[in-house]
């Protein structure tokens, strides 16, 4: 009798905390990274549809949590996979002082665990909900950081506990944050993902934008179904819920009035890492200048929106993405990156708000602001498709030499089969040489990023070892390999400087002993001998340069290093 008491008065309190935290957001408040998982691990001990799992640490010392909703009580990917369900996979407060989302799936989850029948709901879904994904800067609690953004009165920092933005770490993974999601979402493999924001930039009248993973970088079938299908219906249902939705306002020229672009999520992006596996992928961005309930209460109508969307669609979705899976592994062509089509252009009716000018308070000079006073609805242009910028032909496999452990790691996280070899062996292959590349002049994100790299490249027979792997380009996760692996494209891991050994020279020559080899060099090879005065008639400044010229003979000789800016990872073309 006292037990069954216990348990009674638990649950009352329990239901009373959980109404609390439930009502906090319209407060503008927003609860502790503490209190959301004690929300959760409440709702999983009352809930017996629902588990909270944990996968693997953040930076923080944290685990990284995983709600999981599924009326069969399986709480497991291949069983759900095995009864044709999809899986939807919704990520919260990956930027702290943005937790519209942390709140919304709280009321969420509150109104679906009293759902007399929640089968109706789930039937054709398992709901994933990660609750904090970056623990280390909800942790670091303030007021100030998120200086333009309407609420609430306190909340997270952007930077994880290294300062990474987890939102530029999905392909280089330095954190251990982006270390476990990726153990869940290639455990998971959602077929719908989506990553909640919010927004900086212009003013207009919307609650909700929306970036949707850019389709023209999708195998076509999916990118094609994403674009017609499933986008025009989730701005349908959005109107019907009384919070229109437009486009992610990325403006063309400083003011959404004279258009706007398709956002390009490249793969350090969630969405664009997302879509390497064929995976919709959204970042829903409400706007900073609404207040915190609005944008709570939009975040809660657009995930019940997507969850009643994957439920009725989970058969065209799931067939979809299988056909694209598919040509995925069976693809040999490949863009690299995109460029903006300025050429191909649509009209979309946007609600904003006049866009003038006026003397700036603080310089004096003319500054931008809009005028709420004056609400518009017109429409502008709206660019939404990309073009291939660089393509290549892949090869056979990609050999990857097992000393270059960070990269080996980084593909297993990622499921990817490797096939080490099983002896020493001399293959024929095709080596790239960096022949430039720029980087930028501060550090992004923890690295010097190179980007507009150019190679040439040599067929070469290279000794590679036992235990190095051969990456076979015939896989569901051809995309990863091809974007991490090919150095020219803009997230690949040499552009993310895993690679800068191979740039520094480590062997020299000493000038006055070279100087009578070099003449032997010459001697003995006419053709050198022809270069090297062809080059000095043309050049006057190198013509004057002792040294110079001594360096053109060694660099064109045998013993300069072949090594220097060959990247290591070969292309077995046959």
């Amino acid at each position: 009798m006292c037990y069954l008491y216990f348990i009674i008065l638990f649950q009352m309190y329990t239901n009373m905390a959980n109404g609390q935290i439930n009502t906090l957001y319209k407060e503008n408040k927003t609860p502790t990274y503490k209190e959301v998982i004690q929300f959760y691990t409440d709702l999983d001990k009352q809930w017996g549809d629902a588990q909270l799992i944990t996968y693997g640490l953040t930076d923080s010392g944290e685990p990284l949590h995983l709600f999981v909703i599924d009326p069969d009580h399986d709480f497991n990917p291949d069983s759900a996979r095995i009864k044709g369900k999809s899986i939807l996979l919704i990520n919260n407060g990956i930027h702290p002082g943005e937790p519209d989302g942390i709140d919304a799936c709280i009321s969420w989850c509150l109104e679906l665990s009293k759902v007399i029948n929640l089968k109706q709901q789930l039937e054709h879904v398992v709901l994933c909900i990660i609750p904090v994904y970056n623990i280390d800067g909800s942790l670091n609690r303030n007021s100030t950081s998120r200086v333009n953004q309407d609420g609430p009165e306190s909340y997270g920092f952007r930077g994880n506990a290294q300062n990474y933005d987890l939102n530029r770490d999905f392909i280089k993974c330095d954190a251990l944050n982006a270390q476990s999601f990726t153990k869940i979402y290639r455990l998971w493999d959602p077929d719908v993902f989506v990553d909640t924001h919010v927004s900086n930039g212009a003013d207009y009248q919307y609650v909700m934008t929306l970036i949707a993973t850019q389709h023209s970088k999708l195998t076509p079938p999916l990118g094609a179904y994403l674009k017609n299908t499933m986008i025009p219906e989730l701005y349908a249902q959005m109107e019907k819920a009384q919070f229109p939705m437009c486009p992610y306002v990325n403006e063309m020229d400083r003011i959404p009035d004279n258009g706007i672009s398709g956002f390009l999520d490249l793969a350090r992006y969630s969405t664009g890492y997302t879509a390497l596996f064929n995976t919709l992928g959204f970042m829903p961005e409400t706007h900073m200048l609404k207040s915190y309930a609005q944008r709570v209460d939009a975040t809660y109508a657009l995930l019940k929106i997507y969850l009643e969307y994957t439920n009725n669609h989970f058969e065209e979705i799931i067939k979809v993405r299988s056909e694209a899976k598919k040509q995925t592994q069976e693809a040999t062509l490949f863009t690299l990156n995109w460029n903006l089509d300025e050429q191909n252009k649509e009209q979309f009716l946007f609600k904003g708000y006049a866009a003038k000018y006026k003397p700036s308070e603080v310089s004096g000079l003319e500054r931008l602001y809009y005028d709420r006073a004056e609400p518009f609805e017109k429409n502008i242009d709206y660019y939404d498709n990309y073009t291939s910028a660089i393509q290549i032909t892949s090869p056979v496999a990609y050999v990857v030499p097992k000393a270059w452990r960070n990269i080996v790691e980084r593909l297993q996280w990622n499921n990817v089969i490797l096939s080490p070899l099983t002896k020493d062996t001399v293959m024929e292959v095709e080596m790239y040489y960096i022949n430039g590349f720029k980087s930028t002049s501060n550090p992004f994100e923890g690295h010097y990023l190179h980007y507009d790299t150019e190679v040439r490249k040599e067929i070469q027979k290279i000794q590679f070892y036992k235990g190095d792997y051969l990456v076979y380009v015939n896989q569901e996760s051809n995309n990863y390999i091809v974007q991490t692996l090919e150095p020219q494209a803009p997230d690949s891991f040499f552009s993310w400087g895993f690679f800068d050994a191979i740039l520094m020279q480590k062997e020299y020559f000493s000038d006055y002993v070279f100087e009578d080899l070099a003449a032997g060099i010459l001697k003995n090879d006419p053709a050198l001998k022809s270069q090297l005065e062809e080059k000095r008639k043309a050049d006057a400044e190198f013509a004057a340069d002792a040294d110079a010229q001594l360096q053109f003979v060694y660099d064109n000789s045998e013993y300069h290093e072949k090594s220097v800016k060959r990247y290591p990872v070969a292309r077995l073309l046959k």
